[in-house]
């Protein structure tokens, strides 16, 4: 009697260590596909700044200057 329910219990192991397995398996797969959507998602947020600087020949550093200049101008207005 005791050996039935000895195989029984392994079975049971065996199986849940298997599902769980199955179940990394399925994770990862799903973090590899999620992975470079996000990727691509992260890239494309970037490139149209890139290419607006690209297209308009700016540097960064020119237009953070431009920014800057603006902010000055209604820091002035406000004050005056």
């Amino acid at each position: 009697m005791s050996s039935e329910w000895m195989k029984v219990m392994l079975e049971e192991i065996s199986r849940k260590k298997a599902e769980a397995e199955q179940a990394r398996v399925e994770e990862q797969v799903r973090l590899e596909e999620r992975a470079p959507v996000e990727e691509k998602a992260r890239i494309g947020e970037q490139a149209p700044v890139e290419e607006k600087t690209r297209i308009e020949g700016r540097a960064p550093t020119e237009q953070r200057a431009r920014i800057e200049t603006r902010r000055g101008r209604n820091d002035d207005s406000a004050q005056g």
